[in-house]
């Protein structure tokens, strides 16, 4: 029988990317404010390309926040800006003179008014709350595994207060700063098995990443692995495949009635 189930975080139990695209507009406004004619959108795209080769510091020295930092200017090089004149905020004008902002001092804000915007509404997926007492109550144990830096996803689920709701939480980032590995090695998920008391063939995995979530659960030899797919398609060829398929985490218990683990009708 299952008697766990394990959560992804990003895009699973919380819609990171929504929350990701307000935090770029709010930098998009905020460089056509200090760049007035530079075109907000191209940084954003050029930041998310820098982002993707190297979203932290390899050797984990630099603060994710300066790191982050430097990849905004990295972007603004990238569109022609890094040397283009920086407007002073209004409020600021009058002690700073004519001095204008560095480009680190604009990767600096960019980066701040990104961080601001996306935790000032991070917030658990409408009906979430609602499952996890559901399966609490159901007598099934939990635990959110969840990949990536630990200076970013221990603000996240700061505030979330997602401690309060789940009593076993590992964060990747913290697995490879003890010397061990991140999802999809089967090793956090079977790490989640001990924390939870559970057998792998007692669990379950839910997440939204065929190549993180899917492959993992399945490497770790869990029951069941249970995509999140965010309306994005049926999974091509070469993608590992999932034993159930969900739009949403609020469907998951039609998923876990079918697993005879949860009694009733499942949520709406």
């Amino acid at each position: 029988p299952v008697r766990a189930v394990f959560f992804d975080l990003d895009d699973t139990l919380v819609s990171t990317s929504a929350h990701d695209r307000s935090a770029f507009r709010a930098c998009v406004q905020l460089i056509g404010l200090r760049r007035p004619g530079s075109d907000g959108e191209a940084l954003v795209a050029a930041y998310r390309r820098q982002l993707s080769k190297a979203p932290w510091d390899p050797e984990d020295r630099v603060p994710i926040s300066d790191w982050r930092a430097q990849l905004w200017v990295a972007a603004l090089d990238e569109i022609g800006q890094a040397t283009a004149a920086a407007v002073e905020p209004p409020s600021l004008v009058a002690s700073t003179s004519s001095r204008c902002a560095s480009p680190a001092e604009l990767g600096a804000e960019l980066q701040h008014r990104f961080d601001e915007v996306r935790l000032g509404e991070f917030a658990w997926v409408e009906g979430v709350l609602e499952l996890v007492e559901r399966l609490g109550a159901a007598g099934l144990r939990m635990c959110v595994i969840t990949n990536g830096h630990s200076d970013v996803q221990h603000p996240k689920l700061k505030v979330l207060r997602a401690s309060d709701l789940f009593e076993h939480i590992i964060v990747g980032g913290d697995e490879v700063r003890a010397g061990r590995l991140e999802k999809p090695d089967a090793g956090i998920f079977l790490k989640a098995c001990e924390l939870t008391g559970v057998a792998p063939m007692e669990a379950v995995h839910v997440g939204d990443s065929l190549s993180s979530d899917i492959a993992g659960a399945i490497a770790a030899g869990l029951r069941a692995s249970i995509w999140v797919s965010l309306g994005s398609g049926p999974v091509s060829e070469n993608c590992p495949r999932p034993d159930f398929t969900v739009t949403s985490i609020t469907e998951l218990p039609v998923v876990l009635v079918e697993l005879g683990c949860l009694e009733g009708p499942s949520l709406s």
